[in-house]
């Protein structure tokens, strides 16, 4: 039996259906999971001790693209709409990921996919729901290394032929032609999934409710209910979108998912912010989950806002969106968004935010082990080092955390009871290499692009 004791001034304990701030309490890990709190620790095992440290339950990031992370920070962020037209998923972000992966050799994309990986690592969770595409085996191989729990969407996508728009149509190059991908996923599940409690899993992940023909959703969801699979999609992530699915299906988003059975439990929407007040009402009553990811939006001048689907009792989550890949940032974006958008100081707690990165993304995954400290748990968790000037004195930690923490101040993560980052470094790797060949290898997909027409003039940098 392996021990570990995790001592930090502060624990977010989940207490009764709270997640409730605990002074000078040990955690007790055996074998990977929560087996005490006490005051009054073992006087034998590993300890890990962070003076002055918030340890709470690792966040669960319901939505991601991890080489979207390094390929567009600085790229996309001042953008004006005139430069990305009706969407830059289609007009940008989809091409330009396709790019990555068919112009990179496999160690370039492998380097790419690691820069991403190491920013998550680091972000405040420990587990990570990704969509990408195929060709990016690396993520579930690294994961694997590293021992970062992973939830793996590789992307479905139906064939051109079926799909209406010709810029959406367009959106599985790079992944595979002509078919949707199902037999890649069969590939990659048989591969890398490790079962039901496992710490990889190889999800269903099909693209967007426009980018996906009824039958290969109908499949999704058969496919789904017979292996007990979560399925992830893009839903109402623009207005564009919303217009598509009701020119070719005749239905608004929410009745086009219950067209095709993925209106219900099971099902995370990315995104869902053109959603209706009606069709959140259908989200509501189905069971499905939103993961929510609000600055990806800011970014463009667009405010989703945590209060809406509050309002609306919609089950949701929290997801980066691979803007920035900071847990505790993305929480804070939500929470300022709510407030300016309502003009009320409550419409964004730090207790309802902290709630939705752990409990609810944690039931959205069919995984009450995850999202808490509590005996029985498994052991996913992460310690601030809260000794600094910005984040003192704490009078309430998870506001602490919430209001004034970022990824910078993550001392530990520990996943499965296994420490992987320490005094802020990720365990065992070179981190400098890492973010050396990253960057290389997004320099060179920077340059392609440029060629190809695929770079936005306006991005880039201004010069002396």
């Amino acid at each position: 039996m392996h021990r570990l004791i995790i001592r930090a001034e502060w624990t977010i304990v989940h207490t009764q259906g709270r997640q409730v701030p605990v002074e000078g309490v040990c955690i007790v890990v055996e074998d990977g999971r929560v087996a005490d709190l006490t005051k009054v620790p073992p006087s034998d095992g590993d300890t890990i001790e962070v003076p002055g440290g918030i340890a709470f339950p690792g966040f669960i990031n319901l939505h991601n693209h991890t080489i979207n992370g390094p390929l567009f920070r600085g790229i996309v962020d001042d953008l004006p709409r005139k430069a990305i037209g009706e969407s830059k998923v289609y007009s940008m972000l989809m091409p330009m990921g396709a790019l990555a992966v068919s112009h990179l050799d496999p160690d370039e994309l492998e380097a790419l996919v690691a820069l991403g990986l190491l920013e998550y690592a680091r972000s405040g969770a420990t587990t990570l729901v990704d969509q990408f595409r195929p060709r990016q085996t690396a993520i579930l191989e690294l994961a694997k290394q590293w021992g970062l729990r992973l939830y793996a969407a590789p992307y479905l996508f139906s064939p051109a032929g079926v799909i209406g728009d010709p810029s959406v149509a367009r959106a599985a190059q790079g992944s595979f032609e002509g078919e949707t991908g199902l037999s890649t996923f069969e590939e990659l599940f048989a591969r890398f999934d490790e079962g039901e409690r496992g710490r990889v899993r190889v999800i269903l992940g099909p693209h967007a409710a426009d980018s996906c023909a009824p039958d290969l959703l109908k499949a999704v969801d058969r496919i789904a209910r017979e292996r007990g699979l979560i399925a992830t999609i893009h839903l109402a992530q623009s207005q564009g979108e919303v217009d598509r699915v009701r020119a070719e299906r005749g239905l608004d988003p929410a009745g086009y998912m219950d067209s095709v059975g993925l209106l219900r439990e099971g099902v995370i929407f990315a995104h869902g912010v053109h959603l209706t007040d009606d069709e959140l009402a259908r989200v509501r009553a189905s069971g499905a989950t939103i993961a929510h990811c609000a600055s990806v939006f800011l970014r463009g001048g667009k405010a989703p806002t945590f209060a809406r689907f509050a309002e609306h009792s919609v089950r949701f989550g929290i997801g980066t969106d691979a803007e920035r890949m900071d847990m505790l940032s993305q929480l804070r974006a939500s929470g300022f968004a709510s407030k300016q958008a309502t003009g009320a100081g409550d419409a964004g707690t730090a207790a309802g935010l902290f709630h939705a990165a752990t409990i609810v993304g944690a039931e959205a995954l069919r995984r009450p082990d995850l999202g808490r400290i509590e005996c029985g748990a498994t052991a996913d968790i992460v310690i601030v080092d809260a000794g600094k000037p910005h984040l003192q004195p704490i009078n309430d930690p998870i506001r602490t955390l919430v209001w004034y923490a970022s990824s910078a101040d993550v001392d530990t993560v520990v996943v499965n009871g296994r420490p992987i980052v320490r005094g802020g470094r990720l365990s065992g790797l070179d981190e400098q290499a890492i973010i050396r060949r990253g960057a290389a290898a997004t320099r060179r997909v920077w340059d392609e692009a440029r060629l190809r027409g695929h770079f936005p003039v306006e991005a880039a940098p201004a010069r002396a």
